[in-house]
Formats: C-alpha cells, sequence, structure tokens
C-alpha cells in the first residue's frame, strides 16, 4: 500500500467522473480567457468599456504637471517656516515651497531667489 489515495476508498469511476470534471472546467476557463482577451483587444471593446479612461489632458488644453515659477527667479522673499533646508518663504505675498543651497535660515529672514528648475526653486540667504 504505497498508494497515495485522494479520494479515499472511492470507486474508479467517480475518480474518473472527478479527472474529467477538472479538465472541463480547465478547458472551459482557457476558452473564456481567449474569447474575453480577443474582445478587449479592440479599443475599449466589451465589459471594460466602464473602466477604461479615453481622455487625454494635453497642454494646449490648460493642462500642466508643473507649475512654472520662473517669474521668481532674483526675486527677494520672507521666511515663513525655517528652512532646513526646505520650507516656505512668501514673494508679494504668495506663499512659495523652496530649498536652500544646503544652510538652515530661521523663520524672518530674507532670502533670494537664485534658481528655478521645474517646481524646485532654489534661495540663498541675504
Amino acid at each position: 500500500m504505497s498508494e497515495v489515495q485522494i479520494f479515499g476508498g472511492a470507486s474508479s469511476a467517480i475518480m474518473m467522473v472527478a479527472y474529467c470534471s477538472m479538465i472541463a472546467i480547465a478547458v472551459l476557463g482557457i476558452f473564456i480567457v481567449l474569447y474575453l482577451g480577443s474582445r478587449s483587444s479592440k479599443k475599449n471593446a466589451g465589459m471594460l468599456e466602464e473602466l477604461v479612461l479615453d481622455e487625454r489632458q494635453q497642454n494646449r488644453d490648460g493642462y500642466t504637471s508643473v507649475i512654472d515659477k520662473s517669474k521668481f527667479l532674483g526675486a527677494i522673499g520672507v521666511c515663513v517656516t525655517d528652512l532646513r533646508p526646505a520650507g516656505t518663504i512668501t514673494i508679494e505675498g504668495e506663499p512659495v515651497d523652496v530649498v536652500t543651497e544646503g544652510s538652515f535660515v530661521k523663520s524672518g529672514d530674507s532670502v533670494k531667489v537664485i534658481n528655478v528648475d521645474g517646481s524646485r526653486v532654489l534661495v540663498r540667504q541675504i
């Protein structure tokens, strides 16, 4: 009795039906996956139509990923928070998130914007 029996004491006919059922379910699953895959190859086809976003955000429509902060280049602002080395300053009443060259600057001190790279605004204490 070195055999391992999955269905202990079950007849061979029952085991054959169980194996055939498992194979039939696997084949049916493969057909379902192939069918749904062929339908989804068309743009927004079938059941996934409601889940797919069709819109694209274009720059010409006013969508941008980074707000242009180059207008602050050379401006002088006052620290609202301590810059360690990042923090917030105000330039003409507008809050701006900035980074220093590496030094710490206390709240209330004046700083000058020396570089703007995308959304990164670099300042130096004056």
